[in-house]
């Protein structure tokens, strides 16, 4: 071996040594890859960053969350794949994206189960909402933690729906998640199941006449560009949350686990606060872009759906546990 090479390996194997003495030092720091699909100005864009900043501070710089935004990882599908093989440890999205893995996890999608913001918070952040996630851990092996209002679910379309009967035959997007197909199915509706990144062409070209979100996407995404109205169904009130592998999460400090629960639920509850003011203005301003809003009478929708609870009877214990919840 040349001398040169004897030094290199010799000067590598003093930096390993360093590396596995700091932990022994208390000099280590833990840095946690987040991954999310939000652009600089939305809600879910700041929440991440306030997250990161709470847990930072907290741990005196010790927990570093170093954050992917924009889907500029991949999308959120692929970010939750990724936190099975470390690539990622947080991904934030909506509970209900869990379902392919459990669809215990789909009950967030549940149409009309969560009836306002006050039950919601009681859902969550109550006893059932710590039922709930360990129950979801158990069987899709992710931890979530927190649970953010994004606002009420609604319809948009380009033709007009002013009561169930009038969603036969119409084509709507879904999010690929079998709750979401489902309930569009129920209802009447042509749902097709397909990814947000090529939903607002999909509008424009006619391949789908509407689509469902809460109004912080319609904006963000510019569907008012594409879409005459919007229908009031505010059929599922969503959560979005923390995700993480649950081995990875369990391997933490437990003093770790903690911060990240505690300033996790912390930031999530301030922007379900910040989300109910919102809601209102972006009413406001898609109206002043020339959508025209749709008040329905959601009676008959939700007999529409009542049929659809026999298709998830391992759902039904705790649909009726949430709905019992005053």
């Amino acid at each position: 071996m040349s001398r040169f090479g004897l030094s290199r390996r010799l000067a590598l194997a003093a930096a390993a040594s360093i590396t596995l003495l700091a932990p022994a030092l208390g000099q280590a720091q833990t840095v946690l890859k987040m991954a999310h699909i939000y652009i600089p100005g939305n809600i879910w864009y700041e929440t991440a960053e306030a997250y990161a900043k709470a847990v930072e501070a907290r741990t005196a710089g010790k927990v570093k969350i170093q954050i992917a935004h924009s889907g500029s990882t991949g999308d959120w599908p692929q970010a939750i794949e990724a936190l099975k093989i470390g690539t990622n440890d947080i991904v934030l999205q909506s509970v209900g994206t869990l379902d392919r893995y459990g669809i215990i996890a789909g009950i967030e999608a549940y149409p009309y189960l969560v009836r306002d913001v006050d039950h919601f918070k009681k859902v969550y952040y109550g006893p059932m909402g710590g039922q709930l996630y360990d129950e979801i851990a158990a069987k899709t092996q992710f931890r979530i933690i927190g649970a953010g209002y994004r606002g009420a679910r609604h319809l948009s379309s380009n033709k007009k729906v002013e009561k169930v009967e009038d969603l036969k035959g119409v084509k709507l997007r879904v999010p690929p998640l079998k709750m979401y197909r489902m309930t569009w199915e129920f209802l009447g509706a042509s749902p097709t199941p397909m990814g947000i990144a090529e939903l607002f062409t999909s509008l424009q070209n006619g391949v789908v006449d509407g689509q469902e979100n809460p109004l912080e996407v319609l904006e963000q995404q510019k569907y008012y560009e594409v879409q005459k109205y919007l229908i009031e169904t505010g059929h599922v009130m969503g959560a979005m949350t923390w995700i993480f592998h649950e081995p990875k999460f369990k391997a933490l400090p437990a003093d770790v686990q903690k911060v990240l629960k505690e300033e996790g639920d912390k930031v999530m509850l301030a922007a379900t606060d910040r989300m109910v003011k919102m809601e209102a203005d972006y009413k406001t301003r898609m109206q002043a872009k020339g959508m025209t809003f749709i008040k329905v009478d959601t009676g008959p929708f939700q007999a529409r759906l009542k049929p659809m609870a026999k298709e998830f009877p391992e759902l039904s214990g705790w649909v009726e546990k949430i709905q019992a919840i005053r």
